[in-house]
């Protein structure tokens, strides 16, 4: 299979292709996406409460929020499926 990614189980966990992840390198990867999804759940946080404070305001940016509140959750679930196969 020309270019296909070939996926292996070893017990330390998936092999993609023929390297393997130092434990140590991918103990930090996995730490950085999970500052990754916090810092997002924190955007989440910010967007509602902005959500809120705007709504008597300004109601026309509700809807520009809540976009940029999707667009985010988009980002944070990519963000988890590559954390979950490291």
């Amino acid at each position: 299979m020309q270019g296909a990614a070939v996926l292996l189980f070893t017990r330390g966990g998936p092999i993609y292709g023929d390297t393997k992840m130092a434990g140590n390198t991918r103990g930090k990867l996995k730490e950085q996406f999970e500052g990754v999804h916090r810092n997002f759940e924190w955007c989440k946080s910010h967007l509602e409460r902005s959500l809120v404070l705007i709504k008597e305001h300004r109601p026309h940016l509700s809807d520009s929020i809540k976009q940029l509140a999707d667009a985010i959750a988009t980002l944070d679930e990519l963000a988890m499926n590559i954390y979950e196969k490291l």
